[in-house]
C-alpha cells in the first residue's frame, strides 16, 4: 500500500516578543483617517466640546467650523466675522462658543442656535486668545497684541474686572490655572507670567522662557510653556524650571493635554506631533505630517485625534470603537430561543453516526516540492532562489537536498548565470547565524567543483570577493560580541 510523500519541513524560527509598549499600541489605534481641506489659511486652533458627544470647533480663516464627533462632518459654521478669527473655544457646559478676530472684537455665541449674545471690544489690536474659566461660568479671559490680558465677567462686558498689563510684547497665549484664581500668560518678550486675579495686575511669579512663548498648558502644580524649539516645565510653587524637552527642530506652536494618564501633545513647525509622558517627559509616540502643525488636540473620550496644518488641511484620526458584545464570549440565550433550538445539536447515538472516510485534501505543493518529488534536483535548487522566496524556504530546500545527498547532483552542469543566484544569496544569508552552516557547506562545494570557472568569470570573482569581505566583517562582529560578553560577565560576577 502506497503512502503520501512527505513534504519538505520548513522550520519555524522563534518569534521575538512584541517590541511595542501599551502606550504605542494605544496611539497606533487611531487608524481611521479623514483629511479635510479647510481653506488656504492655516488651522490656527482646535477645541473640543467638554460635553458629550464632544464635537470640536476648528478655527481657520474668517470662520469656525464645528465638526460632529459621530460623523466627522461639519454640522455648524460661524462666519459672522469680518476679519481673520482666532481661538474658538467652548465653555465648560458646551452651550457657548467664543472667539476673537484680527480687529480685536470678541464674540460669544449660543451653540444651540448660533445666536450672538455678547460682543466685547477690548482693543483695536488683534485678540488672538480667548478662554472661558473652567469652573466659574461667568468669567472669561482675553489677550491681545496691545500687550494686555483682560479678565471679564459675562454680566458686564463693557469694562474688564481686571487688566494684566505687565507685558512688554505681544501676548499670544494665556489660560486659567485649574483649581485656583491664577492666570498664566505667555509673551513674545520670552517670559511666562503668573497673575493672581485677587491681588492686582502685578505678576506673582515670572519665569524666563528664553524665547517667544507661543503656547502654554497650565497644570497643577506645574505649567508647560513652548518657546522656540523647546518645551519647559515650570514648578509654580517652587518658582523654578524642573525639566526641558528639546525634541523638535523648529518652533513648538501648540500644546494640548491628552488626558490625565495619556500624556501631553506638542505640535511643531517641523511637522511633528509628539506625545510626552506626564511623569518622566519622555517621548512615547509621534506622528509626522507633510506640512507644519499649527494646532492639535485629543477628544476627552480619546476617540479622535485632530491636527490642523499650516496649509489649511485638517487631519482627523479616529480610534476603532470596541464592539458592545465581546467577541468569543457566548451570550446567554432566552428561554424561548432555547426551546426553539432544542435538539438541534443532537447527532444521534454511536450506531447512527456516519464516518467520513474521504481522504483529506492536501495543500497545493510548492514548485520546489514538485521538482523534488520528480527527482529534478537542479530544477528544485533553481526554484529555491526565485525572487520573493523567503529565506526560511530557501534554507529548507538546501537542507533537504543535503539530507538526500544530492548537493553535487543539483550543482552539476552549471555555468556563470546559474551559479550567480546561489552565491549572491549567500552574501546576504551569511548575516544570519542560523544559516551559516548550510551556506558554508554549499559554498565549499561550489568552489571545489567550479574553481576554474570562477577564476575565468569576472562576475563570479567579484561575488566571491564580496562574500569574503562579508565573512571577515561577520568574524569581526563575533569577536567584538565575545569581548562584550566577557565584560558583562565581569560586571555580573558575584
Amino acid at each position: 500500500m502506497s503512502s503520501n510523500k512527505e513534504r519538505v519541513h520548513v522550520p519555524r524560527n522563534p518569534v521575538l516578543p512584541a517590541q511595542t509598549t501599551p502606550e504605542q499600541r494605544f496611539w497606533r489605534g487611531y487608524t481611521n483617517t479623514r483629511i479635510v481641506e479647510q481653506s488656504n489659511f492655516s488651522v490656527s486652533h482646535i477645541h473640543f466640546n467638554p460635553q458629550s458627544p464632544h464635537d470640536f470647533a476648528v478655527t481657520s480663516s474668517t470662520r469656525i467650523n464645528v465638526f460632529s464627533s459621530k460623523t466627522r462632518e461639519v454640522v455648524q459654521t460661524y462666519s459672522r466675522f469680518k476679519d481673520t478669527v482666532y481661538s474658538g473655544v467652548f465653555n465648560q457646559e458646551g452651550r457657548l462658543l467664543m472667539a476673537g478676530d484680527f480687529s480685536g472684537l470678541v464674540q460669544i455665541f449660543q451653540t444651540n442656535d448660533k445666536s450672538l449674545i455678547r460682543t466685547i471690544k477690548p482693543t483695536s489690536y488683534p485678540t488672538m486668545v480667548t478662554r472661558f474659566h473652567p469652573t466659574l461660568r461667568t468669567q472669561l479671559l482675553t489677550a491681545s497684541d496691545d500687550r494686555v490680558a483682560r479678565l471679564y465677567d459675562l454680566s458686564d462686558t463693557t469694562t474688564p474686572v481686571i487688566t494684566f498689563d505687565d507685558h512688554e510684547d505681544y501676548v499670544r497665549t494665556a489660560d486659567f490655572i485649574p483649581g485656583s484664581n491664577l492666570v498664566a500668560t505667555g509673551c513674545y518678550d520670552g517670559f511666562v507670567r503668573i497673575f493672581d486675579a485677587r491681588t492686582g495686575s502685578t505678576p506673582v511669579a515670572k519665569f524666563n522662557q528664553g524665547s517667544s512663548v507661543l503656547s502654554m498648558l497650565p497644570l497643577t502644580p506645574t505649567s508647560m510653556a513652548a518657546g522656540g524649539s523647546t518645551v519647559k516645565i515650570w514648578d509654580m510653587a517652587a518658582g523654578k524650571q524642573i525639566h526641558e524637552m528639546g525634541n523638535f527642530q523648529k518652533d513648538v506652536v501648540c500644546l494640548a493635554s491628552a488626558g490625565a494618564d495619556r500624556g501631553i501633545l506638542a505640535g511643531s513647525l517641523d511637522g511633528h506631533v509628539k506625545v510626552f509622558d506626564p511623569v518622566d517627559y519622555e517621548v512615547k509616540f509621534g506622528w509626522k505630517f507633510a506640512k507644519s502643525v499649527m494646532s492639535c488636540g485629543v477628544s476627552p473620550n480619546s476617540k479622535h485625534f485632530v491636527a490642523g496644518l499650516h496649509s489649511g488641511t485638517l487631519v482627523i484620526k479616529t480610534k476603532k470603537t470596541e464592539p458592545k458584545v465581546k467577541q468569543g464570549v457566548k451570550q446567554q440565550k432566552s428561554n424561548a430561543f432555547k426551546k426553539m433550538m432544542r435538539g438541534a445539536e443532537y447527532h444521534g447515538e454511536e450506531e447512527h453516526r456516519v464516518l467520513n472516510d474521504k481522504p483529506k485534501t492536501t495543500k497545493k505543493l510548492r514548485l520546489y516540492e514538485k521538482h523534488l518529488n520528480a527527482f529534478r534536483w537542479s530544477a528544485a535548487l533553481d526554484a529555491a532562489f526565485v525572487p520573493g522566496t523567503a529565506r526560511e524556504l530557501t534554507v529548507a530546500v538546501l537542507e533537504e537536498l543535503k539530507k538526500r545527498g544530492k548537493v553535487r547532483a543539483s550543482l552539476y552542469g552549471r555555468d556563470e548565470a546559474t551559479l550567480e543566484p546561489l552565491l549572491t544569496w549567500s552574501i546576504k544569508a551569511i548575516e544570519d547565524v542560523r544559516a551559516v552552516n548550510i551556506v558554508s557547506d554549499w559554498v565549499s562545494v561550489v568552489t571545489e567543483m567550479y574553481g576554474s570557472t570562477i577564476e575565468k568569470s569576472t562576475v563570479l570573482e567579484e561575488i566571491m570577493i564580496s562574500l569574503r569581505k562579508k565573512l571577515q566583517q561577520e568574524v569581526e562582529k563575533a569577536r567584538e560580541a565575545q569581548k562584550i560578553e566577557g565584560m558583562l560577565q565581569l560586571l555580573t560576577a558575584h
